[in-house]
């Protein structure tokens, strides 16, 4: 038990507090997506309602402090009103449907971005258009189709290609595109994209914004870092988020909660992970950074889920310290916070803690607490599993209506592309049906006598080809016949050679049987039994001409009948007694071509009948005879 509990590795918790990093961030950078899902209104205000206007001011509000149920509310009573505009309706599903990916309700938020792109085609304002290519980019993220996530947000930004004042906008689309490269580990990309997104940032002014670029430049450094091992790569991450620290500390107002927290962790993990600085006094800072993201937890201003990362870093700060007590007290509580929470988008997490609880145990040499744990944490992953399949599922149901409807679009586009050429086609011979007529008249004579002509012809060339036909049909069959009349030769032929080897085969056999009685009597110092045995063989050699000759008539297939007829297996001797039963030889005979006696070729014949399956009454030879027909 104890080597059981003892493959249970510490590094599960540290695999997890990893992904505080930007670098690990799917999860994370997928609810910084959500937060930077804020409504632009800067060219396209101009077409909103004033109502609306107001709307998107204060969901932005509720965005940054993480309160989606008032946002979700806000929309909804918002989508009430009967004079929004297809623009504002555009606008307030978008975001509606960001929010219902958020709280994982997959079939409301992908039916609402199908009613937002059907809404697109109703409206001529490209920042319209592109709202919808980004609630779809942002959709697709949700269901881990990136490629589609980089089309959708290149064809968004194609339609801003030429609108000025859009910089949020633009910031997100390519935001979503470095999302994507961010999880494929593609440094470079990561960085061309991320610098895309720093200069919308600027020139929007956004605080929140230009927060997140210092979060993606910090995780383009640390990706470079854990690659090619370079301090000025670790310094600039250290850079980039220490400057996103401070915005949030200069602009409390205006940047996310979300991002601070999660800038926080992110540097206490590096304190953790990569300073050399003495222990303490890293403990002492990153739990001043810890301290200031659980402000904003606490007032339920950011992601639950960043409590298990807080807990998992003061844990490891206490085993670095080596007390093992205080950092099982760590977990404990993370578990308890999960625990009342009631969540299942947190049973990953909540594992995770156990098995770090597992570890712990066995540390500190309680291997019943270890048992206890690893059962919770196996009990924990069952659930994690079920609830994965379901949340599995509604995507891959999701994704088959994608497929269909692209499928139906692609569809619908051939058969009106097609209509279009068929339009053409009828419109191009109703053309040269008129001018057909106007020639008609001048050379109806003349097509009269070419028509006949033709008739004649193709009449000819009808008879000729039936000739033709009829030629090669007789001189395939005669091919045929002369293929077969060879082929049953070449049997023919075959079978005599079967037949001739057999007889042979026996011949040699006694040949050899002979060969060795020469050799025993040669060995026993008696030339009269040699000379005696010269002579019974010059009787028996009349004897095996006339059987050789009728075992070259034997059916080919007679030993493998007798095979497939037997109940038992049959020995090589066996068909030779088969044979020569067939052959209707005596059993004198039998016993003096195999050198037996006479008692003994009867026995033999006992053997075979059981081997048969006959009965006590039944014939062998009568037996024999019918399977060699």
């Amino acid at each position: 038990m104890a080597r059981f509990l003892r493959l249970t590795k510490l590094y599960y918790l540290k695999k997890e507090l990893r992904k505080t990093n930007p670098t690990y961030l799917s999860t994370t950078m997928r609810k910084l997506l959500l937060v930077l899902f804020i409504v632009c209104h800067t060219v396209m205000a101009q077409d909103l309602l004033k109502g609306t206007r107001e709307v998107i001011k204060e969901i932005e509000r509720f965005d940054l402090k993480n309160q989606d149920d008032k946002a979700i509310q806000l929309i909804e009573n918002a989508l009430k009103n009967p004079a929004n505009t297809t623009d504002d309706l555009i606008l307030l599903k978008s975001h509606l449907s960001g929010k219902y990916f958020e709280i994982d309700s997959l079939k409301l938020g992908s039916q609402l971005v199908d009613e937002v792109m059907e809404l697109s085609k109703n409206t001529q304002s490209p920042v319209s258009k592109a709202l919808a290519y980004r609630a779809r980019a942002y959709m697709n993220s949700v269901l881990n189709l990136s490629d589609l996530v980089i089309k959708d947000s290149k064809e968004g930004l194609k339609l801003l290609e030429h609108v000025e004042g859009e910089d949020r906008m633009k910031y997100f689309l390519n935001y979503l595109i470095y999302a994507v490269y961010s999880g494929w580990n593609e440094s470079d990309k990561m960085e061309e994209y991320i610098n895309l997104c720093k200069r919308y940032a600027v020139q929007s002014g956004d605080p929140n914004l230009i927060a997140n670029v210092h979060l993606g430049q910090a995780s383009v450094y640390i990706n470079r870092y854990r690659k090619e091992k370079q301090k000025a790569d670790l310094d600039s991450n250290y850079k980039h988020l220490q400057a996103a620290y401070k915005l949030f500390q200069d602009h409390p107002e205006q940047v996310s909660s979300n991002t601070f927290v999660v800038v926080s962790v992110n540097l206490a993990n590096n304190l953790l992970e990569f300073s050399t600085a003495p222990l303490e006094e890293r403990r002492v800072q990153a739990y001043r950074y810890l301290d200031a993201a659980e402000v904003e937890l606490k007032n339920n201003r950011a992601r639950f889920s960043r409590w298990i990362n807080i807990y998992g870093i003061r844990s490891e700060f206490a085993m670095k310290q080596g007390n093992l007590a205080l950092a099982e007290q760590y977990l404990i509580e993370a578990v308890s916070r999960v625990q009342g929470r009631r969540d299942n988008s947190l049973l990953k997490l909540e594992y995770t803690v156990y098995k770090a609880l597992v570890s712990l145990s066995e540390k500190k040499g309680d291997l019943q607490s270890a048992l206890n744990y690893q059962k919770t944490a196996e009990k924990i992953l069952s659930d994690n599993f079920n609830q994965q399949m379901i949340m599995s599922a509604q995507k891959l149901d999701i994704q088959y209506e994608i497929e269909k409807k692209d499928e139906q679009l692609k569809l619908l586009t051939e058969t009106a592309s097609l209509r279009q050429r068929q339009n053409y086609l009828y419109g191009g011979l109703a053309i040269l049906a008129i001018l057909g007529l106007a020639f008609m008249f001048r050379s109806y004579h003349f097509k009269l006598r070419y028509s006949i002509e033709r008739e004649k012809k193709l009449a000819k060339d009808k008879e000729d080809a039936q000739r033709q036909a009829e030629m090669q049909m007789q001189l395939e069959k005669e091919e045929q016949a002369r293929l077969k009349a060879e082929q049953d030769l070449l049997e023919l032929k075959h079978q005599q050679l079967q037949k001739e080897a057999l007889a042979n085969s026996l011949i040699i056999e006694h040949k050899n049987d002979m060969l060795k009685q020469i050799k025993t009597k040669l060995q026993d110092g008696d030339p009269r039994d040699v000379q005696k045995l010269l002579r019974e063989e010059t009787m028996l050699n009349a004897d095996f001409e006339d059987i050789k000759w009728q075992i070259q008539q034997l059916h080919p297939t007679f030993f493998q009948q007798l095979i497939e007829k037997a109940t038992q297996k049959l020995t090589p001797l066996d068909l030779r007694y088969c044979a020569y039963i067939y052959l209707q030889m005596s059993t004198k005979q039998i016993a003096q071509v195999l050198h037996v006696e006479a008692q003994s070729v009867r026995m033999f014949k006992y053997r075979l009948k059981q081997k048969f399956g006959l009965p006590k009454e039944s014939d062998l030879e009568t037996f024999l005879q019918e399977v060699g027909v």
